[in-house]
């Protein structure tokens, strides 16, 4: 039998690739401004907070139409610019396996608007606070006018898109979706169907609802990451900690967490915590988040980890355990 000597050289190149051939399964595919991680299906794109904002103040009254949009789209009233365009993400979407949706129209039977659908898709920007990186939804970075709150928590939907003429190509009958031209990303709209995700809530559709929220927006051109994640189902286990005993803190969390669907238990632990673990899609899984960050009345926490697991679906409601 024939021996086959390999030296160390040789070795190490062999655990290179395989580390490369790891690491390439995770992210997919990555280009600096754009990353594909196709284990957690989402996207993570580097931009900034437009500089643009405020240009046509006199005339939009401090009123944004876009939450994300590239280089050279309407970057005077978008609250995030990247790096990618829109071309970029429609194809990283579709190496996700994401399918395109349907894009806002008009019924001419039923004389009115048809909304958008899709696969929803929740959005997270982060940046450098001092030291710490800070990250919050999207959507935390927008006021409604009319309520002067905070925008709900809504789960975006991708619908890829209107198709126009390709007025670039030589084939008269080439189409193209029109974000590729005007590079609108994700619209503040219901029924803007040049981007490729529009937000889908009915408020939407009133004239200049939204501005920017000057509470907790960073500074214009501050470099942000954007995420944009597939609203998949996932088990989240969660640990609490603070005055969370003897004050109704399990009752609270199954109290919302049957309000929005979530199935799994709460749980006091010896150490003085609480157990939660929950079920249900990414964003009935931030909205309890949300609720467990501040607790009940009496209630005081002092701090909260969340750790993503994967869904298991052995959950049919959601208990108290003792």
């Amino acid at each position: 039998m024939k021996k086959v000597k390999i030296n160390v050289w040789q070795i190490g190149t062999i655990i290179c690739i395989g580390v490369f051939l790891i690491t390439l399964s995770n992210i997919g595919w990555a280009d600096g401004h754009l990353q594909i991680k196709e284990k957690e299906q989402k996207l993570v794109l580097e931009g900034k907070i437009s500089e643009a904002l405020g240009e046509y103040d006199a005339h939009l009254k401090g009123a944004v139409e876009y939450l994300v949009c590239g280089h050279n789209g309407k970057e005077y009233e978008s609250i995030v610019v990247v790096n990618a365009t829109a071309k970029e993400i429609y194809e990283a979407l579709e190496k996700l396996g994401v399918a395109v949706g349907t894009p806002p129209g008009y019924d001419e039977e039923k004389d009115e608007p048809t909304p958008p659908k899709g696969t929803e898709f929740l959005i997270y920007v982060e940046w450098k606070d001092g030291d710490k990186a800070k990250k919050v939804r999207a959507e935390e970075l927008i006021s409604n006018v009319k309520t002067q709150k905070t925008m709900q928590q809504v789960a975006w939907v991708y619908s890829g898109s209107r198709v126009v003429a390709d007025l670039d190509s030589d084939d008269e009958d080439a189409m193209i979706p029109q974000a590729f031209m005007s590079n609108d990303i994700v619209a503040l709209k219901r029924f803007d169907a040049s981007a490729l995700f529009q937000n889908p809530l009915p408020e939407s559709e009133e004239e200049n609802i939204y501005k920017k929220n000057d509470a907790l927006m960073p500074k214009l051109g501050t470099p942000v990451m954007l995420t944009i994640e597939v609203n998949r189902k996932i088990q989240l286990f969660v640990l609490i900690s603070g005055k969370v005993q003897g004050v109704g803190f399990r009752n609270f969390t199954q109290m919302n967490a049957k309000q929005l669907g979530i199935n799994g238990y709460a749980k006091n632990l010896p150490n003085g915590k609480v157990e939660v673990v929950a079920e249900g899609d990414k964003a009935q899984l931030d909205a309890l988040v949300t609720l467990l960050k501040k607790g009940p009345r009496f209630a005081r926490v002092d701090s909260l980890d969340a750790d993503e697991r994967p869904f298991t679906g052995e959950y049919k409601t959601f208990g108290i355990r003792y």
